[in-house]
């Protein structure tokens, strides 16, 4: 599974990059999930480069050597299978099942480059292909260290990583990678309309996108935080997450959406988050201009759901971030 979860890192484009044109959106596709998926992580990456926030923050990272050091590790992949993660790779998307304890499956949106791939990777070792049921599986095994050392012995946490293929509309290619054969069919049988589909009877979540974002969380159940008390009594109060962001003219908006069992408990909620936004307030001078930010926050309670909603111009954020770094010098140098 921690190979499933690294790999939306490789949709990162390069450092400094711009589209020339603005892409089309490759937004969340509800008729490709299984109808009892209770948590999804959709990243548009195509929408994203598009954005004000993107150019700033590859600006920002420009001088992290070590950051540009495990990038230029990433062309490998081109070198090896002839595929460019950074300009085949549209968006992203991770979902669990209601009957598994932790997300399996990672659905890649790419493009037809993604056939030659496959070819080359048929040659490395390890490689194996699976049938079942008129469904063609591609598998490997990946070490349990994570370091891809094809040389070494299997060992006890060496997981299998199964692969599948899903040809869309045009050019595009889905890729399934699933940590598990049963999720990866069960995946493939939905891609090929042989299964319910979210979009079709979908209960458990509401999925609904705001236009023009391209991060996307959703979950039925937030895990409760036993080691940290405070976190835990605060998010035991919610059942359920909902999280979209996104830009708009330059600005970075933002909603988040906390589900509780009772009016009641969300009340509790809204108490809580009130009372840290007022503590952030009497900070006062020592917060500088970070309290700018909180006349974005909007916090609202709507039966047993709080909200919370915000919009910042891109531009004046890094500025406030710049500011907040020079604040943490100057409390450093009075210690």
């Amino acid at each position: 599974m921690k190979f499933l979860l690294l790999l939306p890192l490789f949709l990162l484009p390069p450092l400094g990059s711009t589209p020339a044109t603005v892409p089309v959106s490759d937004g969340l596709r509800r008729e490709r999930l299984p109808a009892d998926v209770d948590l999804v992580v959709h990243f548009d990456l195509e929408t994203f480069k598009a954005t004000e926030l993107w150019r700033r923050v590859s600006a920002s990272m420009e001088g992290h050597v070590e950051l540009r050091d495990e990038l230029d590790e990433l062309q490998e992949i081109e070198e090896r299978f002839g595929i460019d993660p950074f300009t085949d790779l549209r968006a992203v998307t991770l979902f669990k099942l209601k009957s598994e304890e932790e997300p399996t499956v990672v659905l890649f949106s790419t493009s037809e480059r993604i056939d030659g791939a496959l070819k080359r990777f048929q040659e490395e070792r390890g490689y194996a292909r699976v049938l079942e049921g008129g469904i063609e599986l591609h598998t490997w095994r990946e070490h349990g260290d994570g370091d891809g050392d094809d040389d070494e012995e299997e060992g006890e946490d060496d997981e299998t990583v199964y692969a599948y293929l899903h040809t869309g509309p045009g050019a595009e290619r889905v890729v399934a990678l699933s940590a598990t054969r049963a999720s990866a069919l069960r995946t493939a049988r939905v891609l090929r309309g042989e299964d319910v589909s979210h979009a079709k009877a979908g209960t458990l979540l509401t999925l609904a996108p705001a236009q023009g974002s391209f991060l996307y969380v959703a979950a039925a159940e937030i895990p409760h935080l036993d080691d940290i008390p405070p976190a835990s009594q605060f998010f035991g109060l919610a059942q359920g997450l909902q999280l979209d962001l996104g830009e708009a003219g330059g600005h970075l908006r933002g909603h988040m959406g906390l589900s509780a069992a009772s009016n009641e408990d969300a009340y509790d909620l809204s108490g809580v988050i009130n009372g840290v936004v007022s503590l952030a307030r009497l900070a006062g001078r020592e917060a500088g201009e970070a309290l700018e930010l909180l006349s974005g926050l909007r916090i609202g309670t709507r039966a047993n759901v709080v909200t919370l909603d915000f919009e910042y111009d891109v531009e004046r954020l890094f500025e406030i971030l710049e500011s907040l770094g020079g604040l943490e010098e100057r409390v450093r140098a009075r210690r």
